[in-house]
């Protein structure tokens, strides 16, 4: 378990130098705990004080990547079992799981090519599938490593599911600079797949009969030369599931046992929706999908960025003028904040209307409209600040801006603050009804 700052000001040399750019050693030992300074601000700590704290100190789930470049994936490194607590650190990573013995490999190839490119945004976010996990096919070391290499030459992070060690050393061969990851079938010998691991210093997947099997296993593969895991829950069920993956979590964060201090792999076959959606909301790092169809993958993708948004931080986007359509001088420019959510609303009607328009995106730190003017930074002096800033005035010649209906009492304000003959229109309260606003208002005042 993490120390406090009262065990860590224990191990300090007391000295309360200052040159760590705090007054007194305790409150340096208060900051350490915190996890707002690094220790080696502290000139005078021994190296037994520093392998001390550096391990005690080091996040109790072991970080793991997998992949290389810019699409690699780091699981692991969690800190809470509840995010309210500080907040969850690395989104559950959702990888396709492809069975060769029932596809070409001309479809494999398109396959790969759909998802190495597809990707959408939402709230700012890109959603896109993370990974490959190839199942091992039967009889034919070389079409695995053919495989393997197809996906790593698409950049996407690849997972060995392997059921013999041959196989899966032909594949490692061929690709093991992309950091592959090793994936045991359930029920083998995973000691030559522990040794294969070891050998090319690759991530390996451990899996057993119970959880006590799953931590032994791990800590002997560490003996062996294994540094990066993932451990593999057993479950008969889904309520047994639910009550492992609890239990790992729990037993990592409490360090109750140094085979438990790693992230959590879930396989899921084909139909089992219902596994995911534990997986991904109950602590699994990587869930690798059997057949899951197109249309699954929204929702997957959705719950995790709603179990993922830190909720101490509003979701936001950063501030920018957007056109919508193909805006010219005459287009209408609007203002709203850059809460992502009432952005993607007042975006997504603006783009219906068919009006081409300027939106422009102002800081007010995440918060929604209302929230940011009554906390004071949507004011009219505020938003004519950004404005300026962002250069909106720059782009339309009628000198007009559109502001949300919810905050009206902004605009003589804000005429005052952008001056220079600038007025201000007040738009509709829902952004629903802005088609109807620029037929019967806007349109009728640029012809008048």
């Amino acid at each position: 378990m993490a120390l406090t700052g009262l065990q860590i000001f224990k191990l300090l040399p007391g000295t309360n130098c200052r040159d760590c750019g705090y007054t007194t050693c305790l409150a340096f030992a208060m900051k350490l705990a915190a996890g707002q300074v690094s220790l080696d601000k502290c000139p005078t700590a021994s190296e037994d004080i520093k392998a001390t704290l550096g391990a005690a100190s080091a996040p109790p789930i072991r970080g793991v990547t997998i992949g290389k470049g810019e699409r690699a994936i780091t699981v692991g490194e969690e800190t809470v079992y509840f995010r309210h607590d500080k907040t969850f650190v690395r989104p559950t990573g959702l990888f396709r799981m492809i069975d060769p013995n029932r596809l070409s490999d001309g479809e494999i190839e398109k396959h790969l090519d759909d998802w190495a490119t597809i990707g959408i945004e939402r709230a700012g976010e890109l959603f896109r599938v993370d990974g490959i996990a190839m199942i091992e096919p039967a009889g034919s070391r070389e079409r695995y490593a053919r495989l393997a290499e197809a996906i790593s030459r698409r950049g996407m992070p690849v997972a060995l599911m392997a059921s013999t060690i041959d196989g899966v050393r032909s594949a490692v061969e061929k690709i093991k600079d992309q950091r592959p990851l090793i994936v045991p079938s359930p029920g083998v010998d995973q000691s030559p797949f522990v040794a294969l691991a070891a050998e090319f210093k690759l991530p390996l997947v451990i899996t057993g009969k119970d959880l006590d099997d799953v931590a032994a296993t791990a800590v002997d593969a560490a003996k062996h030369g294994v540094t990066d895991m993932l451990l593999e829950p057993p479950a008969k069920d889904a309520r047994e599931l639910h009550q492992n993956l609890s239990r790992l979590r729990r037993g990592a964060l409490d360090r109750i046992h140094p085979g438990l201090g790693y992230p959590i792999f879930l396989r899921v076959a084909a139909g089992e929706f219902d596994k995911v959606v534990i997986g991904i909301t109950k602590f699994a790092s990587l869930v690798a999908m059997e057949n899951a169809a197109g249309e699954a993958w929204l929702p997957y993708w959705t719950l995790r960025q709603n179990i993922y948004t830190d909720p101490q931080k509003p979701l936001q986007i950063d501030p920018s003028v957007h056109s919508i359509g193909e805006p010219d001088e005459n287009a209408p420019l609007l203002v709203t904040t850059n809460f992502s959510l009432t952005y993607f609303i007042v975006s997504t009607e603006l783009d219906g209307t068919g009006v081409p328009s300027r939106l422009a995106v102002v800081d007010a730190e995440g918060m929604s409209v209302l929230t940011a003017w009554s906390a004071g930074k949507f004011s009219g002096e505020k938003v004519a600040k950004e404005l300026r800033r962002l250069g909106a005035t720059e782009h339309v010649k009628h000198k007009t801006v559109i502001i949300p209906g919810y905050v009206s009492v902004i605009s003589g304000e804000l005429e005052d603050a952008l001056g220079d003959g600038w007025r201000v229109l007040t738009g509709p309260q829902e952004a629903s009804d802005l088609n109807a606003f620029f037929r019967d208002v806007w349109q009728p005042m640029m012809n008048g």
